[in-house]
């Protein structure tokens, strides 16, 4: 069950119109408006610099301010067929967005390498609502991903992989798609990305041996190896720093 996170109203700002919210600090909040959260506002000012797409689709974008990263929160799975981005409306506070947005804050407190929120909206329309959040984006040579895929394997990557869960288990970060796209690697540094549905939870190693657990999926997915045989030696370094 995940805790909930108390606002700090010095760094969170939610502005209201027509059921339309925007959220986003106080640095901006005279600056925000919803062109922000359409990609063609970024595209005529030449701003949009590419797109990824996964369950949802992102777009990096250059803003005055930096370079930030646009998501619009899609379903994935049945629902997607039936509804491709409407969610039911429970309250603000339930929205994907806006819980998003303050799990983000709440890790740049603890120092935890994520990306920092930026702005988020929530549009309601009857009984269901449609969001977007803006992060900043992270520099970055690749995702472990992509290093899987390299025939030859850093022990330090695994290692310092290891390092970074611990501190977000240590915490109580539960991250509920934890798997190797959402591991970005730069030089010796670790970033874990793409935190909808994530929860601060108690510590417990029911749920954290889980999440490796998924993680360990997603590479031998990605490696079509097993991590018991062939990526067995990574796999322990990886485990070895962890504990």
């Amino acid at each position: 069950m995940g805790h909930s996170i108390t606002e700090d109203k010095s760094i969170l700002h939610i502005k209201q119109k027509k059921n339309h919210w925007l959220i986003t600090s106080s640095e901006l909040q005279e600056h925000i408006t919803e062109n922000w959260f359409n990609q063609e506002y970024w595209l005529n000012q030449g701003r949009l610099l590419g797109a990824n797409s996964g369950r949802g689709t992102a777009w990096v974008i250059k803003s005055e301010w930096g370079k930030w990263v646009l998501r619009h929160y899609l379903r994935g799975g049945l629902y997607a067929k039936l509804n491709r981005d409407h969610y039911l409306w429970l309250g603000l506070n339930k929205t994907r967005a806006t819980k998003e947005y303050e799990l983000l804050l709440h890790l740049q407190k603890l120092n935890l390498p994520s990306p920092k929120p930026i702005a988020a909206l929530v549009i309601k329309k009857g009984l269901s609502y449609k969001n977007d959040l803006i992060m900043e984006h992270i520099n970055h040579d690749l995702t472990f991903a992509e290093h899987l895929k390299q025939d030859k394997q850093n022990t330090n990557i695994w290692q310092n992989i290891g390092k970074t869960i611990a501190q977000y288990h240590q915490h109580g970060i539960y991250h509920a798609d934890l798997n190797a796209h959402n591991i970005l690697i730069a030089k010796d540094k670790v970033h874990v990305i793409d935190f909808d549905k994530g929860e601060i939870r108690t510590p417990q190693p029911s749920w954290q041996q889980k999440n490796m657990l998924r993680l360990r999926r997603s590479i031998e997915k990605i490696t079509q190896k097993s991590c018991d045989k062939e990526l067995n030696t990574y796999w322990q370094i990886l485990i070895d720093s962890y504990e």
